[in-house]
This record gives C-alpha cells, structure tokens and sequence, in this order.
C-alpha cells in the first residue's frame, strides 16, 4: 500500500492529466491500496491559495475544483497526523537532522512508517534520508 505526496497526485491536476497517462492509468488501477496525508492536502491548498493570490483565478478555481474532487474521493483514505505520527516524526527528525528535512516531509514519512506505507514522491532525496520506504512513480510504475 502507499501514501501519495502531493507531487504525484498533482499528476491527476487538470493542467497536467495529458503529460502523465500511464501514470494516472496507474493511479485508477491501485485505488484500493492508495492513501493521502492530510499534510499534502496542505501543500495542496497552499498552491491553490498561490494561484489565488497571484490573480490566476482560472487556474485557481480548476485546481479547487480538482482538489475538491480527490478530497472525496479519498475522504476515508485520507490520514491523519496524529499522536502516533507526531512521536514517529520526533525520531525520524533526530535521525535525519543533518540533512536540515523540511517538516512536510517528515510528517509524511512519518505518517508512512505508522501506517506500514510507501510514499510515492518525485522527491526521493528528500525522503530516503528519513529512513522511509520510497518510490518514483514517474520513473517505474510500481507492481501491484
């Protein structure tokens, strides 16, 4: 099972769906074995806030549009940080804090370890460090 970052499920957002078929064929496919931190529904909301605030209300209004459709459909896959995750990321911060990680990320690879999850990022520098388990979709299409 795995825990998306927001770069992978920014595929699926409408101004990049085209560039990315197999990997959005994917994505429908491994559905039941996919889950979202409510950590990069933040990252998430903080690009749409941007786009806002940049005056891109276009582009803003498609990608609420958007997110508010993977919000509920991911509505009961979506995890939280918790106590648990918070103490997982205590100890992952310790042992990673020469590589300065961003708390994003910690609370996702956090929230993955807790969950027994993989996170799928484009980013793997920033995760392999944090001792999680990592792959890059846009690289190779995990086996299901």
């Amino acid at each position: 099972m795995f825990l998306i970052d927001a770069n992978v499920i920014s595929a699926l957002a409408p101004s990049k769906r085209q560039r990315h078929g197999s990997l959005i064929e994917w994505l429908d496919e491994a559905s039941p074995q996919l889950f979202l931190s409510v950590i990069s529904a933040a990252e998430v909301k903080s690009g749409i806030v941007k786009a806002e605030r940049e005056g891109a209300t276009t582009k803003a209004r498609q990608l609420r549009e958007w997110w508010e459709s993977v919000e509920h459909l991911y509505a009961q896959k979506l995890l939280p940080f918790d106590l648990r995750c918070a103490h997982a990321a205590g100890q992952i911060l310790d042992d990673a804090r020469a590589h300065q990680p961003g708390f994003g990320d910690i609370a996702i690879a956090a929230t993955a370890q807790v969950h027994g999850l993989i996170v799928l990022t484009r980013n793997l520098r920033h995760f392999e460090p944090l001792g999680a388990r990592v792959l890059d979709p846009f690289k190779a299409l995990p086996k299901l």
